[in-house]
């Protein structure tokens, strides 16, 4: 539609209009030049109805638009706030509990593992996990803390890099639970070294480690558990240390010469201890 501000008035001089003009001029008695002055205001009173009219339409126009782009971001807004906002997942109605539940140990461990960094097996132990929610009730999930990765300081969770002052090195743990524990073999290795990404061959390994440890005949000697679990925890260390500098050995293969330098060690630490408990 034409803007009627930028319309042009007829010329009501010409011979167009010589008809009205003459018209006018008779029933007004008026001359043709106030006939045509007439026709000229007459058209301006109705020209200014219509740019008012037209300026109404428009500014209704403006408004409605400003309306609906409020209203358009009024119900983005809505929409990212429902997007955000919690929600509580279905479940199958069909599906009871399983027979085993997976105890989930402090963040600390956890980031271990998806760091392929060492960490006592502690953490895997029915009382490592409850470690969790001790530390859940006295730290908040926004705390932050400062650690180091590949020589850069970077901000962490504090659950992710804070270390529980009640956790036991592996070979101050008891045989049975290093060894046969659930939580070694499938709350550790079965389950959060698998979830964390850690490759089959990795976990194989590890695996065999385990099974030959456990059936190593230098455990049935004179101070054999002390012995395999110094071993153990020796072994993992350096098995760890190596893989970060792409120089790792085969952890499921016995080293027997190091276990019987080990066993010395213990043996000559045991000894000491006892003499001087007797003395």
């Amino acid at each position: 539609m034409a803007d009627p501000a930028l319309e042009v008035p007829p010329d009501f001089a010409s011979d167009a209009y010589r008809l009205i003009q003459d018209t006018l001029t008779q029933a007004t008695n008026e001359t043709p030049q106030q006939a045509i002055d007439r026709l000229r205001a007459a058209w301006d009173v109705e020209h200014n109805e219509r740019v008012l009219e037209e300026a109404k339409h428009a500014r209704r126009e403006l408004e409605d638009k400003d309306n609906c782009l409020a209203e358009e971001e009024v119900m983005r807004e809505c929409r990212e706030a429902e997007k955000k906002k919690p929600k509580m997942n279905d479940f199958n109605e069909a599906m009871p509990i399983s027979n085993v539940i997976i105890l989930c140990p402090l963040q600390y461990a956890l980031y271990k593992l998806s760091t392929f960094d060492y960490v006592d097996l502690w953490y895997f132990s029915p009382v490592g996990c409850l470690e969790v929610s001790r530390f859940n009730r006295s730290n908040t999930d926004d705390a932050f803390g400062v650690t180091r990765i590949d020589d850069v300081l970077t901000l962490r969770s504090i659950a992710s890099v804070k270390a529980s002052h009640n956790s036991v090195e592996d070979h101050a743990l008891p045989f049975e639970a290093f060894l046969q524990g659930f939580f070694v073999k499938n709350n550790f290795l079965l389950f959060y070294a698998k979830k964390a990404s850690w490759p089959p061959k990795h976990l194989d390994s590890l695996a065999k480690f385990f099974w030959n440890i456990e059936m190593d005949p230098m455990q049935s000697g004179p101070n054999g558990s002390a012995t395999i679990l110094t071993y153990a925890s020796q072994a993992c260390q350096k098995w760890y240390d190596d893989l970060k500098v792409n120089r790792a050995f085969n952890i499921a293969i016995i080293n027997k010469s190091l276990i019987h330098n080990i066993s010395w060690e213990v043996n000559v630490k045991i000894g000491d201890e006892r003499s001087c408990k007797a003395s």
